[in-house]
C-alpha cells in the first residue's frame, strides 16, 4: 500500500508542478507585453518631445538641438526592441510544444512519460522568453537613463546660454 502512495503523491507533484509551470508561462507573457506597452509609450513620449523641440527652437537659443541627442538615442533603444532587431529580440516567444504535437507523441504511452516532458518543455520555454523579456528590460531602462541624463544635460546647456 505504500507503494501507490508515493506514487499518488508523486503524480500529484507532477500535476502541481505543471500547473505552476502554465502559470509562469501566462504572467511572464503578460509581464512582456506590459513592457512592450511602456516602450511604445516611450516612444510616444519622445515623438511628442521631438515635435516640442523643434516647435519651440527659436526659445531654446542656440543649444535648441540638444534635446534631440537624447531623444534620438533613447528612440533607437526603443526601436530595437519594438522591430525585434538583435541576439534576443528576433526570437519568437516560446509557449512550449504545440498541444497536438504532445497528444499524437505520447498517445499510447504512459501519460507519467508525457507529462514529465511536458514540464521539461514549458521550463524550456520560460527560459527562452526570460532571456528575451531581460534584453528588451534592459533596452528600456537604457532608454529612459539616457532620456533622463541627456535631457537634464540639454536643460543645463540650455539654461546657461
Amino acid at each position: 500500500m505504500a507503494r501507490p502512495m508515493a506514487d499518488d503523491g508523486a503524480q500529484g507533484l507532477l500535476d502541481a508542478s505543471l500547473a505552476l509551470a502554465q502559470t509562469q508561462l501566462v504572467g511572464q507573457l503578460a509581464d512582456e507585453t506590459g513592457l512592450d506597452g511602456r516602450t511604445m509609450g516611450t516612444l510616444g513620449f519622445n515623438g511628442a518631445l521631438l515635435a516640442a523641440d523643434i516647435a519651440a527652437r527659436g526659445l531654446l537659443g542656440a543649444y535648441w538641438w540638444t534635446p534631440l541627442v537624447a531623444t534620438g538615442l533613447a528612440t533607437l533603444c526603443c526601436l530595437r526592441s519594438a522591430l525585434a532587431i538583435g541576439r534576443y529580440f528576433a526570437r519568437e516567444t516560446d509557449f512550449g510544444p504545440p498541444a497536438n504535437t504532445v497528444y499524437r507523441t505520447y498517445t499510447g504511452r504512459p501519460s507519467r512519460a508525457g507529462q514529465e516532458q511536458l514540464l521539461v518543455d514549458l521550463d524550456t520555454a520560460f527560459a527562452n522568453n526570460a532571456r528575451r523579456f531581460a534584453a528588451k528590460r534592459r533596452a528600456l531602462q537604457a532608454a529612459l537613463i539616457i532620456l533622463a541624463g541627456g535631457l537634464s544635460a540639454s536643460a543645463l546647456l540650455i539654461g546657461l546660454a
